[in-house]
């Protein structure tokens, strides 16, 4: 039920933010290696600082949500871009504090983001300046891997209540995740 909702009410924002993400040009399969290297900052830049928000919360994240608070896309991106000699971007830590609702709606956007990478993946392969790279790891997801892991994460978040103030949190979360990819997508 909170999933639906989440989705309805990120789905305006959601929009929004693709318009500026460079994977349209591995969509196209126009993308080049250097292009490639800024989106994999981008995202490694948005992933890590919802990873800092969450480890800095992490007392808060609910026993269920705990698993999904892994550093897993941060760490595969992190590990693309060693592969490509680019740098990684220094992401500063975090203190803010947030309730567990709110962390619900970043790691929402950030599971549901993997989703999307399925299809990325796909068109990745047609990707002709792309052909020297042998694995991605963080693109590089099968989609049983995914699937299993969105199932998982559903599976967690459904299995509990939320309030109507736990669910305009969850909201204000997953804006606020939807947020920092746009601010990410400026990152040159």
């Amino acid at each position: 039920m909170i999933l639906k909702h989440l989705k309805k009410q990120t789905e305006t924002l959601h929009k929004k933010t693709e318009e500026d993400n460079l994977a349209k040009y591995i969509l196209d399969h126009s993308i080049d290696k250097e292009t490639y290297k800024r989106l994999l900052q981008q995202n490694y830049l948005a992933y890590a600082r919802i990873d800092a928000l969450l480890a800095s919360n992490s007392s808060t994240l609910t026993a269920e949500l705990k698993p999904f608070a892994d550093k897993a896309k941060s760490n595969a991106l992190a590990e693309d871009l060693k592969r490509l000699n680019a740098e990684i971007p220094q992401v500063d830590p975090v203190k803010d504090s947030y309730s567990a609702a709110f962390l619900l709606g970043l790691i929402y956007v950030v599971e549901g983001s993997m989703m999307g990478g399925l299809l990325i993946r796909k068109n990745l392969e047609a990707c002709t300046h792309l052909e020297d790279i042998e694995q991605h790891h963080f693109f590089g997801k099968s989609a049983p891997e995914v699937m299993q892991r969105w199932k998982a994460f559903t599976q967690a978040v459904e299995s509990q209540t939320y309030t109507k103030e736990e669910q305009q949190q969850a909201v204000d979360g997953a804006h606020t995740a939807f947020n920092i990819f746009k601010d990410s997508y400026s990152y040159a």
